[in-house]
């Protein structure tokens, strides 16, 4: 008997813990007038998002009409012009369905680094958006990716 409450215990905790982290993330998201953002969308033969260090870097990623079953991808350039050298840590994403390439190397001042973003759309259909944190060396000044895609 006493097993069994222990048992109902730790499964309690367990499901409280997936909440908050559930809370956490959805608060991430959702709360962004804690810091400025800057946007940015350029052209190049993909985007280019110019980070400056102080203000959360935001880009859209539209990648239109994506076949089912295909894989797509979309070139980055990260420039860096803040006042110090740059670093890309990690990556979070909320789907399975996405992810980036690039180095961890530091991007000096007035540099640039070109990252790949790739969106495998098996398994998801109609539209999709979703969202990418890239966490850099710079604390609690994030990139954004928030991806936009039509899967037919």
């Amino acid at each position: 008997m006493m097993a069994r409450k222990w048992y109902i215990a730790i499964i309690v905790v367990v499901i409280a813990a997936m909440v908050a982290l559930v809370l956490h993330v959805a608060d991430f998201v959702v709360d962004d007038h804690h810091n400025e953002v800057a946007q940015t969308e350029i052209e190049y033969d993909g985007i280019i998002a110019e980070y400056n260090g102080n203000n959360v870097c935001e880009i859209l990623v539209e990648l239109g009409s994506v076949k089912t079953s295909s894989i797509t991808s979309k070139s980055i350039r990260v420039v860096n012009s803040s006042s110090a050298p740059l670093v890309l840590v990690d990556h979070t994403t909320l789907c399975r369905c996405m992810d980036l390439r690039y180095s961890r190397e530091s991007i000096g001042v007035g540099e640039y680094e070109d990252i790949t973003l790739t969106f495998d759309s098996r398994g998801e259909w109609g539209n999709v958006g979703n969202y990418m944190e890239i966490i850099t060396s710079v604390e609690n000044v994030p990139i954004v990716l928030w991806i936009d895609a039509y899967v037919e």
